[in-house]
Order: structure tokens, then sequence, then C-alpha cells
């Protein structure tokens, strides 16, 4: 609404909720099964169970990166990670292809006000 290009939103449950239906492109951050459980493990200060029982609680990870537009592996470092989202953020931010921008908000609006004005123009015409 304020002219942004790109809004990144942060669902870890977007398919769950089902959320990713209203974004576009889905873009799911990647990780290792075993490097995901010693994460968490080293973040929460949990036990190998109960981290396996939060990601037991969630969709599997592979099936949410075999529906994403695009798929960051986070399975190196940081840097690494950052790397890439930098990456996928200029290419997501590329100026759209005119298919795309027909089916955005601007070419939605500019389609019915151009429909619009032509109904109307044809109807003076007519009278």
């Amino acid at each position: 609404m304020k002219g942004c290009k790109v809004i990144i939103l942060d669902i870890p449950l977007l398919f769950e909720t089902k959320m990713d239906t209203w974004t576009n492109p889905v873009i799911v951050v990647w990780v290792d099964p075993k490097v995901q459980i010693e994460r968490l493990i080293s973040r929460d200060g949990c036990s190998e169970e109960q981290a396996q029982n939060r990601i037991n609680a969630q969709l599997a990870l592979d099936w949410k990166k075999s529906e994403a537009d695009i798929v960051i592996d986070n399975s190196g470092s940081l840097d690494d990670t950052k790397e890439k989202f930098q990456e996928v953020l200029r290419k997501v931010s590329e100026p759209l292809t005119w298919k795309e921008r027909l089916r955005s908000r601007d070419g939605l609006i500019s389609v019915v006000v151009c429909t619009a004005v032509g109904i109307l123009l044809a109807q003076k015409n007519l009278l």
C-alpha cells in the first residue's frame, strides 16, 4: 500500500495455515534434518527427543521444499545463508514481466480502469 515492491513475511506455519495461497513467490528456508535438530537443541537447550517432537509437529521440511517456488539452503553458516538470501532478494526485486505485471494488483487496476473508460466512451458514442 505504501509503494513497497517487495514485502517479506516470515511465517513458520505458512502451509499449515494455508497462507501460501496468498503469497508469491513462496520461499522456503531449508536445512538438513540432522542440522535442524542440532541447532534446535543448541538454541533451546532441549533434549534430542523434545527437538524431534517439535519438528514432527510440523509439516515435513522436505515437503515444504517441494512446494516452494524458491529454496534457500540453510545448512551452511549464517553468512552463507545471508548471501543466499540477498541473491533471492535481488531476484524477486527485478522488474516484473508483462504477464506478472498483469496479474499484479497494479496490472489489475489498470485493466479495470481501462475497461471502464472504454465502456464509458463506447456508450457516449452510441447515444
